[in-house]
C-alpha cells in the first residue's frame, strides 16, 4: 500500500456514503502525480479502509465511468495522464505556441488541402457568394505521439492571393504565421461555438477513439480588423485528452 494512504480513513458518521469517501481518496492520490500511476489492488484498499469488495468496486467504477482511471486484467487500476489543458476558448493562439508553451513537441499531419466550391456552410460562415471558392485545410494534430484534435478549416481563396495557400508547408508552419507573415492577413477577433458531439467514423479513425465517443466539437470564425470574416473552422478534440480553460472577467460599467 503506497505511504500516501497512512492514516488516512473513512468517516462512518457522516451521510456521505463510504464508496464516495473513497472515491474522493483516491482522486486526491491521483491528481498528486503529473503522469499515470498504478492505483492500490481491490484488497488492499478493503483491507486498509476496513470496507467491502463492492464498496471499493462502486467508487473505481464511479472513476471508470468519469474517465478518470481505466481497469486492466494485466495491469490492474490505473490512472489516466491528466488532460491537456487548452487555452483555445480564451485566448487566440495557434497550437504550435500553445503546445510549444506548455513544453510539449506539436505535431501537424496535413489529411488534406485543395481549392474546393465553397459548400452552404462556407459560404454563410464566410460571407461568400455562391460558386466562389474556399481553400480547404485538414489538418491532425497532436503531441507526444497521440493525435489531439482534428480540424477542418476553410478560408475564402479570393481573397488578395490566399488560393496560394494550396503551395504552403503546414506540417512545419503555422497557419496564423504564415498569413500575419507572408500573406498579410492579421486576424483580429475570434468567435468560438463549443459543443459535445460523439465522433463519427472519419474523426474515429484520425483521432484513434471509438466510434460514437464524446469529442469536444469547436466551431469558430476569425475575422480581420475590419470585420471581415476570414476563417471558419470545425475542430474535434478527443474528449479524453483535453480540457478547456475559460477566463471571464467582471463587465466593466
Amino acid at each position: 500500500m503506497p505511504d500516501y494512504f497512512e492514516g488516512r480513513s473513512l468517516d462512518r458518521q457522516t451521510p456521505i456514503p463510504l464508496y464516495y469517501q473513497l472515491r474522493e481518496v483516491l482522486l486526491e492520490f491521483i491528481n498528486s502525480f503529473d503522469d499515470a500511476i498504478n492505483l492500490p489492488t481491490e484488497e488492499q484498499l478493503c483491507s486498509h479502509f476496513k470496507i467491502s469488495r463492492s464498496t471499493v468496486r462502486q467508487a473505481l467504477n464511479e472513476l471508470v465511468n468519469e474517465g478518470t482511471i481505466a481497469r486492466y486484467k494485466a495491469k490492474g487500476t490505473v490512472s489516466i495522464p491528466h488532460k491537456y489543458e487548452q487555452n483555445f476558448l480564451s485566448v487566440l493562439e495557434s497550437f504550435n505556441d500553445e503546445m510549444q508553451e506548455k513544453g510539449l513537441v506539436p505535431t501537424t499531419e496535413v489529411l488534406d488541402l485543395a481549392i474546393i466550391t465553397a459548400p452552404e456552410s462556407v459560404r454563410r460562415a464566410l460571407r461568400l457568394k455562391e460558386g466562389d471558392q474556399a481553400v480547404k485545410l485538414v489538418r491532425l494534430r497532436g503531441t507526444n505521439g497521440q493525435p489531439i484534435v482534428l480540424v477542418h478549416t476553410f478560408l475564402p481563396a479570393g481573397y488578395k492571393n490566399i488560393a496560394r495557400l494550396v503551395e504552403e508547408d503546414f506540417v512545419h508552419n503555422s497557419l496564423y504565421t504564415l498569413l500575419e507573415t507572408k500573406y498579410g492577413v492579421v486576424i483580429d477577433r475570434t468567435r468560438r461555438i463549443l459543443e459535445i458531439r460523439f465522433a463519427g467514423e472519419f474523426e474515429a479513425r484520425h483521432l484513434q477513439i471509438a466510434h460514437k465517443a464524446p469529442v469536444q466539437y469547436i466551431e469558430t470564425i476569425s475575422r480581420t480588423d475590419d470585420g471581415t470574416p476570414f476563417e471558419y473552422s470545425r475542430a474535434s478534440y478527443r474528449g479524453d485528452l483535453n480540457s478547456f480553460v475559460i477566463e471571464i472577467r467582471k463587465k466593466r460599467i
